[in-house]
């Protein structure tokens, strides 16, 4: 592998590395996701810094003898920064991070892009944020390969009837009727959210967000997405202790 390598990559965790640096852990296009050293990042402001929620083009060192990266540089597409003063996108960005982190191991291509056009639709569309963390997990669950078929029960294939209420199945990560579920999970999916999503997921990201949702059917489809998310991630999610992203929005 070459030593200086380089990939859009986005800043999905940054932790105190010793007195002076930081270790970040990117999600790149083109290694997938990964741990990176920024030395003197708390040192100077000339240093190269790679913020939270950071997208850009970063140029890398990889040292092969210690199968670790160093950043170098870093050519910013965007900071993001508008996110930190809401406390609903702030939020809601840590949660996408927390459960890119979480679910990877599929396409890091698309869950790059995903992850870069939810970022910049919650900087843009700060009242919008819980439509946009809706959509988010929809469309991340499809880039696991987990995306839930709406029209039918995946394990018995039965057709759902128009004001059929879906239940869950834990064993296969899906949505199933009621005869197919399993009792260790209580998440019910009425018509009109199901409905709902089976509109928009094929929507383009801006289209689907912009599809008008009543306050209650919001929360009440945003509270399912969360579950669901918990259950897919396959450990706890720590943006979702204490409930912040259950009342926001």
């Amino acid at each position: 592998m070459e030593r200086n390598v380089s990939s859009l990559a986005i800043v999905v965790h940054s932790i105190r590395y010793g007195q002076m640096n930081r270790r970040l852990k990117l999600l790149t296009v083109d290694f997938g996701l990964i741990d990176v050293v920024s030395y003197g990042a708390r040192k100077s402001i000339k240093a190269v810094k790679g913020d939270v929620f950071s997208d850009g083009q970063f140029f890398l060192y990889y040292n092969p003898v210690k199968r670790d990266y160093t950043l170098k540089d870093v050519q910013l597409i965007a900071t993001h920064d508008e996110i930190r003063t809401d406390l609903s996108a702030n939020y809601a960005a840590l949660f996408f991070c927390e459960l890119v982190i979480n679910t990877n191991g599929g396409d890091s291509a698309s869950q790059y892009g995903l992850l870069s056009k939810a970022l910049d639709m919650l900087c843009s569309h700060q009242d919008l944020v819980a439509r946009i963390l809706i959509q988010f997990v929809l469309r991340l669950l499809d880039v696991c390969g987990l995306q839930a078929d709406f029209s039918r029960c995946p394990l018995c294939e039965r057709p759902y009837g128009p004001e059929e209420i879906l239940r869950f199945n834990s064993q296969m990560g899906s949505p199933c009727c009621v005869s197919c579920a399993t009792l260790d999970s209580d998440l019910v999916l009425g018509p009109g959210a199901r409905r709902y999503l089976t509109l928009t997921k094929g929507m383009d990201f801006h289209a689907s967000v912009a599809v008008n949702l009543s306050d209650r059917a919001t929360l009440r489809i945003k509270a399912y997405m969360l579950r669901y998310a918990a259950l897919i991630s396959g450990k706890e999610l720590k943006t979702l202790s204490g409930g912040m992203l259950e009342t926001l929005f």
